[in-house]
């Protein structure tokens, strides 16, 4: 019995996972038009832009950067709540999110070492 709740309760964050990652794709194909107002986005894209590695990596940075200052509400809400919090992506510092994305060194045990702990 316990063997099957703790392959139930697995199952359900690698669905929440994959929930978030479908989160993520979203923000990716749209650039992340739809989280931040017009100039906040130029501020964006200039970053992005001038990356001499190329967009990609920072983009997927730049995400990932967004769910780590979240990740209190992330961990403490429900997947109702944290569904709802991920498709209205509260006001933030565009300077302090670059800051974290620019500082984040991102791979994917380190992604998934942040969403069990």
């Amino acid at each position: 019995m316990a063997v099957i709740v703790v392959w139930v309760c697995e199952a359900v964050k690698v669905w929440q996972l994959a929930v978030v990652a479908s989160r993520m794709i979203g923000w990716i194909t749209l650039l992340l038009t739809q989280e931040f107002n017009f100039a906040n986005n130029l501020h964006i894209w200039d970053t992005l832009l001038s990356d001499p590695d190329g967009p990609q990596e920072t983009l997927l940075r730049v995400c990932c950067a967004m769910l780590i200052l979240i990740r209190r509400r992330l961990l403490a809400g429900d997947f109702t709540s944290n569904l709802k919090l991920l498709q209205n992506y509260p006001p933030i510092s565009i300077r302090h999110l670059l800051y974290v994305a620019n500082n984040a060194v991102i791979s994917w045990a380190s992604v998934l070492i942040w969403v069990h702990s």
